[in-house]
């Protein structure tokens, strides 16, 4: 199955829905990241090693009572600055992840998101045609490859009864370096790329 393409024009802060993939292979080939895609399993990997409960899918032994949604770390609140390479932040409203780059020549930035949870209320920002974004079978991933002109790209999501979230990024076919990844208002850098970030309840 050929991975649904989110098209739009450079409009603020639009957004569109991104439809459910069943065939997450086919879409991870034409999404390449460069040296990253076994660093990102292994990372993935240690953090579902490591979560009390870590299920395939989600369950109600990584769910909030109640239905609440999952609680995430107080460094990741709050936009960033507009800094080149990619910004990552939590609100009321979700995750929300930014790509834009300071030259004059165009960037690809391609990238992965996974859980054990779900990935849930996904949608593209600001996307033009050749921009893909697509959610995988049981909303346990998400991958995207942007074609940026130096404005913002990005999308925004929620998750639900996810333990963790393991983030991926590049650019150009290398791995972003993590002085050029800032997540929250206090711009903070990850130790590494890909990097997990773990829920506090």
């Amino acid at each position: 199955m050929e991975a649904t393409r989110v098209q739009g024009t450079r409009k603020p802060e639009r957004r569109r829905g991104v439809m459910q993939m069943t065939a997450v292979g086919a879409i991870a080939a034409a999404l390449v990241v460069a040296g990253g895609a076994t660093a990102f399993a292994s990372t993935v990997s240690t953090a579902a090693t490591a979560a009390p409960s870590s299920p395939p899918s989600a369950t109600a032994s990584t769910c909030l009572p109640a239905g609440h949604d999952d609680v995430w770390p107080v460094w990741t609140d709050g936009r960033p600055g507009r800094d080149p390479g990619v910004t990552v932040w939590h609100d009321a409203h979700g995750w929300h992840v930014r790509v834009t780059h300071n030259t004059l020549h165009d960037r690809v930035f391609s990238g992965e998101i996974r859980t054990t949870g779900e990935l849930v209320d996904v949608h593209a920002v600001k996307l033009e045609r050749d921009d893909s974004l697509a959610v995988g079978a049981g909303g346990h991933t998400l991958l995207f490859r942007f074609n940026n002109h130096g404005g913002s790209d990005g999308f925004d999501f929620g998750t639900h009864c996810a333990p963790f979230i393991g983030l991926g990024f590049s650019s150009d076919g290398h791995v972003v370096p993590t002085s050029r990844i800032s997540i929250g208002k206090t711009a903070r850098h990850p130790a590494d790329d890909p990097f997990v970030i773990t829920r506090r309840a």
